[in-house]
């Protein structure tokens, strides 16, 4: 079953438009991470077409390592006894 995993690393149009949302990401910055144009980004997230397996992954790929700089940043920011702290609360 070879399908299963494939499927797993792809985001629904609803799960693309969350996580793209959350992140603050437009379609034009996903759209240069991907190659994938930008109007094709947008008609998949509101279920107008599809996107290839591949093209899904590096949708996928391209959010997650956003939210991966983004982290490292705000690590930088808050400096190790502030992140000491937020992990202590968690």
């Amino acid at each position: 079953m070879e399908l299963l995993p494939a499927a797993v690393e792809i985001l629904s149009p609803a799960e693309m438009h969350a996580l793209r949302k959350q992140l603050g990401v437009t379609y034009r910055a996903l759209s240069k991470r991907t190659g994938i144009s930008a109007p094709q980004l947008c008609l998949y997230e509101r279920g107008a077409n599809g996107l290839t397996v591949r093209q899904a992954r590096e949708v996928r790929y391209a959010l997650v390592e956003i939210a991966c700089e983004r982290s490292q940043v705000l690590s930088k920011l808050l400096g190790p006894e502030m992140e000491r702290e937020m992990a202590a609360a968690s």
